[in-house]
């Protein structure tokens, strides 16, 4: 395993489930726990603030945090819980049904040996090998327009140090919002942002890869104007280590992902790539 992406917002109801598995310590001690989602305009004047978590009244916090870091804290648990010789890595799934008497098969990666479990669950992302053998013509994920570009930078806090913040319109913003505790006791902030913009629409779709690096000068083109009194959003991308291109997708939601013993997660149902949900 080996961290992927970037950053990521796991909100107060997914705080939940994980917390009731006890696991909320060890993401308080590596994630920020968000304070409030601040809309602004392309200027960096405030629109509208919204509490989030326990600051709003719920029992759980939203944290924000590095995706490697979330997942660690997830493999760590495994590992803790179920040992190491439940995890597989490197084995894509490229068959399954139900055997005789309802229990559920599977075969991965090379080796045809149908392993056999009570329930399969089809958590293989927006190319879901599951979803398209159960549903084979729905076609490829449906682009939106919207082209990202996503990178962290380590700097000094804005704001109150835990605000995540929606600068600019649809057609042109920026999703900016700190995800490490650790440095947050060195006194800094590594910063999560994504820089979206909305393209013609006879432009062709950007290729669908996770690790695709771009230059700065891309999101500059569009963003070199968002200097704020409390982000400079240009310096931000220009600091950033790496930046990553990739495409806004989604799915329409199915019919149904209940198969009996053979079902779909919700990412697999219905993917969005963006960095946020809007409901608190």
């Amino acid at each position: 395993l080996k961290p992927l992406g970037v950053g990521i917002n796991v909100q107060a109801g997914a705080v939940r489930v994980l917390a009731n598995l006890g696991l909320e310590p060890e993401l308080a001690r590596v994630a920020i726990e968000t304070r409030e989602l601040r809309y602004a305009n392309r200027h960096g004047q405030t629109i509208w603030a919204d509490p989030r978590g326990r600051h709003a009244g719920l029992p759980w916090p939203q944290f924000s945090i590095h995706r490697g870091e979330l997942l660690g804290v997830l493999h760590r648990a495994v590992l803790e819980r179920l040992g190491s010789e439940r995890l597989h890595t490197g084995q894509p799934i490229t068959g399954f049904g139900l055997n005789p008497g309802g229990s559920a098969w599977a075969t991965f990666g090379d080796d045809p040996t149908k392993v056999t479990g009570d329930v399969l669950v089809g958590c293989d992302g927006v190319h879901s090998v599951v979803r398209r053998t159960l549903y084979p013509d729905e076609g490829p994920p449906k682009w939106n327009g919207v082209t990202m570009w996503r990178g962290v930078t380590l700097q000094a806090p804005f704001l109150s140090g835990r605000t995540m913040i929606m600068a600019g319109t649809f057609a042109r913003r920026v999703v900016v919002y700190p995800i490490s505790r650790r440095e947050e006791r060195q006194g800094r902030a590594l910063i999560n942002w994504v820089a979206e913009v909305k393209t013609a629409a006879d432009q062709p779709m950007p290729r669908q890869d996770w690790e695709f690096r771009a230059s700065a000068d891309e999101p500059l083109e569009h963003f070199a104007s968002f200097t704020f009194d409390f982000l400079d959003v240009p310096a931000m991308i220009r600091g950033a280590e790496a930046i990553y291109r990739y495409p806004m997708v989604d799915r329409d939601a199915l019919p149904s992902w209940d198969f009996g013993r053979i079902t779909l997660d919700r990412k697999s149902t219905r993917l969005n790539s963006s960095h946020v949900k809007r409901s608190r």
